[in-house]
């Protein structure tokens, strides 16, 4: 599958990505081509653009445009319209950052809707473990784990260490791991769980 990464207006970086399309969420279109990206189209409601500056990107870029009064977040509006379009992984840069409740938002579609998202920033990014074996590289100082639901999780190859461990949601156990060599494995024999990977001290 073609990965998506989609750029919110608060996105201080953009990823590079080998063969992914590159989506503006709302004014996060002039990110992508600030920084000298393609632009495969926009969606959002475009409420805080300039109404000049929005006809000239209508020029250049596909636009969903989306009533200013809606039910849905500009970034579930893009998130679900590449699902449809069977983007994976969906990379959505700049939603950790502004309002808590939007950032709130972003997090919990993560948790409950797209087991594909990934939300990246400079120097940190977050993304869901389901049931199974996963290898993560030694690439960020801190990982940290949260149960979704109900989990059991096994850390091999860190500097903390568990075997089968039953991790509820209220536990914070699993905060501020770290790998020792050069990659860990994590194993879900039950459950969902939400991984951080972090270098901001």
């Amino acid at each position: 599958m073609k990965p998506a990464v989609l750029v919110t207006p608060l996105s201080q970086e953009i990823p590079h990505v080998d063969n992914a399309d590159y989506i503006g969420v709302d004014a996060g279109c002039l990110q992508i081509l600030e920084q000298g990206f393609p632009l495969a189209f926009g969606v959002g409601d475009f409420d805080s653009m300039d109404p000049k500056m929005l006809e000239k990107l209508k020029q250049r870029a596909s636009l969903t445009i989306h009533p200013v009064q809606k039910n849905e977040t500009d970034s579930e509006l893009a998130l679900r319209l590449c699902q449809e379009k069977g983007y994976s992984p969906l990379i959505l840069t700049g939603g950790l950052h502004g309002r808590i409740d939007h950032t709130i938002a972003n997090i919990r579609l993560l948790m409950y809707r797209y087991e594909n998202l990934i939300l990246w920033e400079t120097s940190q990014k977050m993304y869901c473990l389901c049931q199974g074996k996963h290898t993560i590289q030694n690439q960020y100082k801190h990982i940290s784990f949260f149960a979704i639901e109900d989990s059991i999780i096994t850390l091999e190859g860190f500097l903390y260490p568990l075997h089968q461990y039953d991790l509820k949601p209220d536990d914070i156990l699993t905060v501020s791991n770290s790998i020792l060599n050069k990659q860990a494995q994590i194993t879900i024999d039950r459950g969902k769980v939400l991984c951080i990977e972090s270098n901001v001290r």
